[in-house]
């Protein structure tokens, strides 16, 4: 009873007194566990649980919570030797067992041994796909869990709206709109499209491919909202640099009486940030949050720092974070550190920068950024420290690429691409491109380009970048006045990000381009972030 009632610490203390309890009163009070989601207590259970209970007694019920906690803790040692007890015991077969050891391996971001498992089930079902797919989800295999549901098509396995979920969330996560489009289309006919959990992930992937119009038609559609549903609409809004919509949708949701979450706040505050309400960020910090029985947590002081540096208020953002006794990590340093290059204040992002390379002497994102400072100081002896600090630590940068979709194909590009088979009227289309826009006032960043060479060797660089073939080739296979929409796995460099401006205004289209940070909306010479990225 105290377990259902997710009265933990009570099922504890009959768990504790006499007689020795059984295996179906562990199961009960670790089913409680799972489903609270509380795993302070789990460690304690279990090495009771051992010493009272033989592996031997452990029946299926057990072996399924079991994976599930090992799964929640992400310990993949304990998950092994569960996962060796359970064999002995004979249900490792079993078709729940065979599902949640999947989930386990997945949660654990063990891939290869749970494909090995899922692939020796003689038999599966929806649970039993969908676990895998959850873990190609999870584990960012974007395209693997796509992949493996043609797979699961074939073996005529019907889908449930849990599979759904997560290969909508998977589109999302590769912005794969044409695969998007179809699950989308294929919910419609089966009716599945008004289930919460369907309709979430729907506006899920609607925002991650830049369609957050089209988001908010969904939402306004969905017939019984929750928290989830009003939490991605706010921050889909803030993702996309749209502060004073999302803070709209967050007044909406509190005259329907939904209590706002943690994660409500996190969207509300970078959403204040966007808007450059400072007064009202800070509200919501030490009063709203409170109000709700909120405990504000490191992503929510993150959010002032962001708040703070994209008001050029760098010293009291500074200020807040040295007085303030909470442990910062290197995403708020970098906060911090993103706003100093934007506000051109060298002196204090060199501190900064120094700050987050001791804590995390492996980040090259940090790397690249103190270079860039230094190139737009032109302080290359700098510039020619950090490269070797690089060199030194072997630390590898993630090569830059975009993508365009264009009639469900879709073309990456690399920096200065020439294998794709259209390569040379790419670069054709790029130059003249470049060409016309200069004559509306564009000048090529060369800071962007981060090494010490002559200027034009410079701008040569900049014209091939991976953002720029992209947007050529969307503009020669698309239809005129059509929007385009580009996607990059780094951050978006200063001089893409001034030609992208000008080539909306030039061909009168709207560029999408979604970075490693947010959406930029490019329309008539305007983004829609304002420069600060």
């Amino acid at each position: 009873m105290y377990s259902m009632c997710s009265d933990i610490k009570e099922a504890i203390s009959v768990l504790n007194s006499p007689p020795r309890s059984d295996i179906c009163t562990y199961n009960s009070v670790l089913n409680g566990i799972l489903v609270r989601g509380d795993l302070t207590e789990a460690w304690y259970v279990l090495h009771r649980m051992m010493v009272e209970c033989k592996y031997d007694a452990w029946d299926i019920i057990t072996c399924v919570n079991l994976f599930g906690i090992c799964g929640r803790l992400k310990d993949l040692i304990l998950g092994k030797q569960v996962h060796c007890r359970v064999i002995k015991t004979g249900v490792d077969c079993n078709l729940f067992v065979g599902s949640a050891t999947v989930d386990m391996y997945g949660k654990s971001g063990e891939i290869s041994y749970m494909r090995k498992v899922f692939d020796s089930l003689q038999t599966k079902n929806e649970v039993t796909w969908t676990a895998i797919l959850t873990a190609y989800l999870q584990n960012e295999f974007f395209e693997e869990a796509l992949k493996q549901f043609l797979q699961m098509d074939l073996e005529k396995v019907v889908p449930n709206e849990y599979t759904f979920a997560v290969l909508l969330n998977s589109c999302a996560g590769i912005s794969a709109l044409g695969y998007g489009n179809s699950l989308h289309a294929r919910l419609e006919k089966i009716g599945m499209k008004d289930d919460t959990v369907v309709a979430n992930a729907l506006i899920h992937m609607s925002v991650r491919c830049g369609l957050i119009e089209e988001a908010n038609i969904l939402f306004r559609n969905t017939s019984h909202r929750d928290v989830i549903s009003w939490n991605l609409m706010i921050s889909g809004y803030s993702f996309h640099g749209l502060g004073e919509e999302a803070l709209n949708v967050f007044q909406e949701m509190l005259v329907a009486k939904q209590k706002p979450s943690y994660v409500t706040f996190v969207a509300v505050l970078s959403a204040c940030g966007f808007t450059g309400r400072i007064d009202e960020g800070f509200h919501y910090l030490n009063h709203t949050m409170r109000e709700f029985g909120i405990e504000p947590g490191l992503e929510h002081y993150t959010c002032i720092v962001g708040l703070l540096g994209r008001a050029g208020k760098l010293k009291e953002a500074m200020d807040f974070m040295g007085s303030n006794p909470i442990k910062w990590d290197v995403v708020a340093w970098r906060t911090l550190l993103n706003a100093c290059n934007v506000h051109q204040d060298y002196v204090l992002g060199n501190r900064v920068a120094k700050i987050v390379l001791n804590m995390n002497p492996n980040d090259v994102g940090t790397c690249i950024l103190m270079s860039n400072m230094h190139a737009k100081s032109k302080r290359w002896d700098k510039v020619v420290g950090v490269r070797k600090f690089i060199r030194e630590r072997n630390i590898k940068k993630e090569p830059g690429l975009s993508w365009t979709e264009i009639k469900n194909d879709t073309h990456v590009f690399a920096s200065d691409d020439n294998v794709h088979a259209e390569s040379v009227q790419i670069r054709n289309k790029v130059r003249e491109m470049l060409s016309e826009i200069r004559a509306l006032g564009y000048v090529p960043d060369v800071f962007s380009e981060l090494h010490d060479v002559e200027e034009e060797q410079k701008e040569d660089g900049l014209s091939y970048h991976s953002e720029k073939l992209a947007i050529a080739y969307a503009l020669m296979k698309t239809p005129p006045l059509a929007p385009i929409r580009v996607m990059k796995n780094l951050r978006m460099c200063d001089d893409c990000h001034s030609a992208a401006k000008f080539i909306s205004k030039l061909t009168n289209r709207t560029i999408v381009v979604r970075d490693v940070n947010r959406f930029h909306s490019f329309k008539d010479g305007i983004c829609s972030c304002a420069d600060y990225w």
